[in-house]
């Protein structure tokens, strides 16, 4: 926490943000010292911090980031980006109605997020309203995650660095995870690779994938 700019980190096993408000989002403990709120980041409740709590060392998003966030739920995760993204803009796309209002609300005190109520299958849908997004986060529970994937970095070329959050048994019952992931992984053109963290034991069978577009 050297670098005035960081707004996250890990301590003695916990993940945290640096946050700006005194309101919990999801029922975290938050402290208030050094004139700074600090809220735990839960690994059961966001993937992000659990891959940070198992090493992820190539975290992307910086106090000016601008986010596509595809599967952004009620907006648990979200609302940690947000804490760190504090110059940035998180664009949350989530097409189901009741964490979708739960994340307007959020949206509704955060100024810094913006809500799209839409399928992330159809980015063209949403394109329009999207500014320049330079890093995304896909946390989607479908067959074709991939594909969804595919479509939005190509829709966005300004992504740069990307995580996916691949759900094995949403794609797959059959055969061994490390086949699938590796499958699936195959099917993503003009991403290298940088790190593959298997989150478990806070999340089973899912995998946080972290890639960088090849220029």
């Amino acid at each position: 926490m050297n670098d005035k700019t960081v707004r996250y980190g890990v301590s003695s096993g916990r993940a945290f943000t640096i946050s700006n408000y005194s309101k919990s989002v999801y029922g975290e403990s938050i402290t208030h010292t050094g004139g700074k709120y600090v809220r735990e980041w839960n690994p059961k409740r966001s993937k992000l911090a659990a891959a940070l709590i198992k090493g992820f060392a190539h975290f992307p998003f910086t106090t000016d980031s601008k986010v596509l966030y595809l599967g952004a739920s009620s907006g648990t995760t979200v609302s940690h980006i947000s804490d760190i993204c504090v110059a940035g803009r998180i664009y949350a796309v989530e097409k189901a109605i009741e964490p979708f209002s739960k994340l307007l609300f959020l949206a509704g005190q955060r100024k810094n997020i913006y809500p799209i109520l839409e399928d992330a299958n159809s980015p063209e849908k949403y394109k329009f309203f999207v500014d320049d997004v330079n890093v995304m986060y896909q946390d989607i529970s479908q067959r074709n995650q991939v594909q969804i994937f595919n479509e939005n970095v190509k829709a966005f070329p300004a992504i740069d660095k990307a995580i996916l959050i691949l759900k094995i048994n949403a794609i797959s019952s059959k055969g061994k995870e490390r086949d699938i992931l590796q499958t699936n992984l195959r099917m993503i053109p003009h991403f290298k690779i940088l790190d593959i963290i298997d989150l478990r034991p806070y999340s089973k069978a899912n995998y946080f994938v972290f890639m960088q577009r090849i220029t």
